[in-house]
């Protein structure tokens, strides 16, 4: 039954294969380390909730293949649109998955389904500062892109400047969200932010980068656009 439902799964990618985006994700360095379909994301998403109406979660975490790209997309989708686990039962699923885990738009696209994290904000704060001190390149990416979607609040807020100051892992993609979650706490906090970077200590290029994806925000006004140019430009 286990190969009747993995193949069943990998036939419907294959009948939903994009060639074109197929090659648009590899120029995006996507699904470098698995063989990839081809698939676009809204339709892997769609699916993952058609499958859960079809099969129960845990028969479908067993049985889920891993062979290729969408097939590990397809399993965190699927633990993303499953509203009945516990936070016990989330952290494990999320281990997991992060297990699979080996480029940034698998991390990204993980993320944005896991909106069962507001029921259970705060087991899954502890669980991230823990990821933060990974030795794992897209473990500490995933807490820090669950921070910039689901923690940027009041309540989080002093938090999250102490840890964007914190990270001094130099992998690429580590670097680079933390500079997107530094950018989305001058949308949202721009005179604190701006009071942060004058007198933090975190890596200049994180600091810089942070501002250009501020700047490059429809959501900062043209005023603040031009103090963040001078502010990124006192920066050496």
């Amino acid at each position: 039954m286990k190969d009747e439902v993995m193949n069943k799964i990998k036939e419907y990618l294959f009948s939903q294969q994009d060639l074109e985006y197929l090659e648009f994700s590899k120029n995006l360095n996507i699904a470098k380390t698995k063989k990839s379909i081809g698939v676009r994301l809204p339709i892997i998403r769609s699916y993952a909730r058609t499958l859960l109406k079809e099969y129960s979660f845990d028969y479908l975490i067993k049985n889920i293949d891993d062979e290729y790209y969408e097939e590990i997309l397809l399993r965190g989708f699927i633990i993303g649109n499953y509203r009945k686990l516990s936070s016990k039962e989330l952290i494990y699923y999320i281990d997991t998955q992060l297990f699979l885990i080996s480029d940034w738009s698998m991390c990204d696209s993980f993320v944005t389904s896991l909106k069962l994290t507001k029921e259970y904000s705060d087991e899954i704060w502890k669980y991230l500062l823990k990821k933060l001190a990974s030795k794992k390149e897209f473990e500490v990416r995933f807490a820090l892109v669950m921070i910039l979607n689901y923690y940027i609040c009041d309540d989080y807020k002093n938090n999250i400047y102490k840890i964007i100051e914190s990270i001094t892992n130099n992998e690429y993609y580590i670097k680079i969200a933390n500079a997107w979650l530094l950018s989305y706490m001058f949308i949202n906090y721009f005179d604190d932010t701006i009071s942060f970077v004058k007198k933090t200590r975190c890596d200049s290029w994180v600091v810089k980068k942070g501002i250009t994806k501020a700047i490059e925000s429809y959501k900062i006004n043209d005023a603040q656009k031009n103090n963040l140019r001078k502010l990124r430009d006192s920066i050496k």
